[in-house]
C-alpha cells in the first residue's frame, strides 16, 4: 500500500532492501529539511494585483517571490486593528484552488486574524498538476511547503501581525503540507489538520490505472507526512471523518496517533469534506487558544 502505515509502531518496513523503522528513517528526513531551507534574508518581492471587500474586510490578491522560482500566488486578507493580531496560512486540498478555502479564512478573519490563502505551486500556468508519479509530486510538495514558509515571511512583517501567534490552516493534501511545515518552522504555533491521513499512493495509483515504482516510492518517501508529523511542537487540532473514503479506518488512527504537538483530536459522522460542525469547532478552537473576541 505505498506508504500506508498500518503496522504496529515498532515494526520495521523494507526500503531498498535494509529493514527501516516505519515513518522514522530520519536521515531521509533531514536531507528533505535542508531541501525545505530558503534565504529568508531575500527580498519577499510582494505585489499587490488588486483588492476587494468584504464587509469590514479587505481581500488582496497578492503575489510573492517563490524561493524555488517564479511567483506564488494568495490571498492576504485584512481587518481593521489598532493592534497586532494573529495570522494564519491557508492551504487547500490537492490540486484545489485558494478559491476553494477562501470562505473558511474570512470566516476565520472575522475573528480578527489576518489570513493568507496559498496557491499550491503546481496550479501555475505550464504546470502538470499532481499526480504525475514522477519526481515532480516530491519536488511541488517542497516548492509548496517553502512557498508557506515565506508566506509566514510576508504576514510577520506586517505591522499588524503579531509574530508569536501564526498559525496554519490545511485541509487533506493541505494537511499533509502543513504537518511538514510545522514540523520544520518553528514559528508555526498554532495548527489545523483537516481530513490529513497518511500517504495512499498506492490508492491514488489504482484510481489513475498507473503503476507505482520502487524509485517513486522512495522519492516521496522524502516527504512523508507521517515522518514530520511528531516533530509538531505546537496546538493542533485534528479533524477526520469516520465516512471519508479516502482513508480506513486504521490509517486515520494512524495518522491521528503519529500527529505531535499538543493534541486535539475530533472525528465527525461525516465524509472528507467533513461538515459544518467541524467548521464551528475549529473556528472555536482557534478562537478559544489565540483568546480572539
Amino acid at each position: 500500500m505505498g506508504l500506508v502505515y498500518l503496522l504496529p509502531r515498532r515494526t520495521p518496513r523494507i526500503v531498498n532492501g535494509r529493514h527501516v523503522h516505519p515513518m522514522s528513517d530520519t536521515r531521509a528526513c533531514r536531507r528533505s529539511a535542508r531541501r525545505l531551507a530558503y534565504d529568508a534574508n531575500a527580498p519577499t518581492g510582494l505585489v499587490e494585483k488588486g483588492s476587494t471587500t468584504d464587509g469590514t474586510l479587505t481581500i488582496h490578491d497578492i503575489e510573492f517571490s517563490s524561493p524555488k522560482g517564479g511567483p506564488a500566488r494568495a490571498y492576504l486578507i485584512t481587518t481593521p486593528t489598532s493592534a497586532a493580531i494573529p495570522a494564519m496560512v491557508f492551504v487547500a486540498g490537492s490540486n484545489e484552488r485558494r478559491e476553494d478555502i477562501r470562505i473558511q479564512a474570512i470566516g476565520v478573519a472575522r475573528r480578527g486574524v489576518v489570513a493568507l490563502v496559498l496557491e499550491q505551486s503546481q496550479i501555475a500556468a505550464g504546470r502538470s498538476q499532481i499526480w504525475t508519479f514522477t519526481d515532480q509530486d516530491r519536488s511541488e510538495a517542497i516548492q509548496t511547503v517553502v512557498d508557506a514558509r515565506r508566506a509566514i515571511d510576508v504576514l510577520i512583517a506586517r505591522n499588524d501581525v503579531d509574530r508569536a501567534r501564526v498559525g496554519f490552516y490545511g485541509f487533506s493534501y493541505g494537511a499533509w503540507l502543513g504537518a511538514i511545515t510545522a514540523a520544520v518552522d518553528k514559528r508555526v504555533s498554532l495548527v489545523v489538520l483537516r481530513s490529513g491521513g497518511p500517504q495512499i499512493l498506492a490508492e491514488i495509483a489504482r484510481a489513475s490505472s498507473r503503476t507505482l515504482t520502487p524509485e517513486y516510492t522512495t522519492t516521496m518517501a522524502r516527504v512523508d507526512q507521517m515522518a514530520y508529523a511528531p516533530a509538531i511542537g505546537a496546538p493542533v487540532l485534528v479533524q477526520n471523518g469516520s465516512r471519508d473514503t479516502t482513508f480506513t479506518a486504521e490509517q486515520m488512527r494512524a495518522w491521528q496517533e503519529r500527529v505531535g504537538g499538543t493534541k486535539t483530536v475530533k472525528n465527525y459522522d461525516a465524509g472528507h469534506t467533513l461538515d459544518a460542525q467541524s467548521l464551528t469547532d475549529a473556528l472555536s478552537w482557534i478562537a478559544e487558544r489565540w483568546r480572539l473576541p
